[in-house]
């Protein structure tokens, strides 16, 4: 199961494994419900993740260039 959730293949699996078996096990309103919040919660995790993504591309603090040295960015605006 860790498996699974480490990697990020939980929800996807649920909602397809829902999509196809959760007829057999539940009645047609729970069915949709049960599909509908794990997409919902996909979508959720989706964002979150990808709103760490952009975070951690926004920060470009202490980056050094090919000679080794510290550039800051405001100094190479200014040039």
């Amino acid at each position: 199961m860790t498996v699974f959730y480490s990697s990020g293949c939980l929800l996807p699996f649920l909602i397809v494994f829902n999509l196809i078996f959760g007829r057999l096990f539940f009645n047609t309103r729970h069915w949709l419900t049960i599909e509908g919040v794990l997409i919902l919660l996909f979508m959720l995790y989706s964002y979150i993740f990808s709103r760490r993504i952009i975070n951690s591309v926004r920060r470009k603090d202490n980056v050094i260039d090919v000679e080794g040295e510290i550039v800051k960015e405001k100094e190479v605006l200014k040039k």
